[in-house]
């Protein structure tokens, strides 16, 4: 224990003190004077990470006007003791982390002082250190950096899976100890970037088609909100597509079977195929219901689109709802079924035997 008035023991089972050895100038003392929180956190967090601990921040005591800081605690991660909740189910056991450690600092500002002193610091732990290939999964030593923050959002704009940007960053980093994180702090940064963006997504896919629309004026998009700045609706077809369209747009393959999984939107691609065999997209729409109305808009919107109007032939599945669409969208085009969706109710349309036979 070193310093200060206050005399809280923290001694193990077998009544052992755990001190850390660590240089005397990384080492807090009683009456350094620090001229913010921030540098007094950063200082105790190098201090923890040389010794073998993660820290936290508790308790603090605010002056009177309420707009500074006067007394602050930083203590050592194990502080404080499990609490178990009789009354709640336990869903599955995990490791207790607290074991009622006393190792902290205190610092306090003093009346018309500008900085802050500590005024003590217990420097005892009731717990073993912890080794450092296993210090990069305590909480305050975990860091994303920016240029990491970066190369994740890039990663996620191909849509490149956590898990294996993870393992990308390991690769980089030579090994998971030295990352820096641990996939959790992937996640939380990846719902924190969401959490940014959620309620303006009309606004942004605006702003991305319109300037797609600039590098090329035959970029067509037409997008509806719901009223509340989200999507109701949108069609894109890029110069590309529309070219396509007039050498290959004698037969459409229009899909539905497509589900987004963020924003609970169906993906309908209207397909082709070139003199090739390859199949090619020539335009797509999200649609939030699949009606009859959804689908009209989206064939007008393909007709403004593209040179020549509605195709001459388009294969779709077996929705009434798309049927009738195509009927008033596309009063001259015919309308085939696809065969994939034909024999896959030969089992539920035809008697076994039948079927069997077939």
């Amino acid at each position: 224990m070193s310093g200060g008035s206050e005399s809280d023991e923290c001694v193990t089972a077998n009544g052992r003190v755990y001190i850390p050895e660590v240089r005397n100038e990384e080492t807090p003392a009683v009456g350094m004077k620090f001229d913010s929180l921030d540098l007094i956190y950063n200082f105790y967090n190098r201090y923890a990470f040389l010794a073998g601990f993660g820290i936290r921040l508790h308790s603090s005591f605010w002056g009177k006007n309420k707009k500074e800081i006067l007394r602050k605690e930083f203590v050592c991660c194990k502080q404080g003791a499990y609490r178990r909740d009789e009354t709640r189910e336990r869903k599955r056991q995990r490791g207790i982390s607290r074991c009622n450690c006393k190792a902290k600092i205190v610092v306090v500002k003093t009346n018309g002082s500008k900085k802050y002193t500590i005024s003590l610091f217990a420097e005892g732990h009731n717990h073993k250190m912890t080794p450092s290939e296993r210090m990069h999964l305590l909480r305050s030593h975990r860091h994303i950096s920016d240029s990491t923050k970066v190369l994740t959002k890039q990663l996620g704009s191909v849509n490149i899976p956590i898990h294996q940007k993870v393992s990308i960053f390991e690769v980089q980093s030579g090994g998971m100890d030295k990352i820096g994180f641990i996939k959790k702090d992937i996640y939380n940064l990846e719902c924190s970037v969401n959490g940014k963006l959620r309620n303006h997504d009309v606004e942004l896919v605006t702003e991305y088609f319109m300037a797609e629309q600039k590098k090329n004026e035959a970029f067509y998009f037409k997008i509806e909100g719901d009223g509340h700045d989200r999507f109701s609706r949108c069609f894109r077809a890029d110069a590309t597509s529309r070219r396509a369209y007039g050498f290959y747009g004698d037969i459409v393959v229009f899909d539905t079977t497509f589900n987004t999984n963020r924003y609970d939107l169906t993906f309908a691609p209207m397909l082709g195929v070139n003199n090739y065999g390859q199949t090619i997209v020539l335009a797509c729409a999200f649609l939030s219901k699949e009606t009859t109305e959804s689908f009209v808009w989206m064939f007008e919107e393909f007709k403004k689109a593209m040179p020549g109007g509605e195709p001459k032939t388009i294969i779709t599945d077996q929705d009434a709802a798309m049927a009738r669409a195509i009927s008033i969208a596309f009063p001259t085009t015919f309308h085939r079924l696809c065969i994939w969706h034909i024999t896959s109710k030969f089992s539920v349309k035809l008697p076994h035997s039948a079927y069997k036979e077939y």
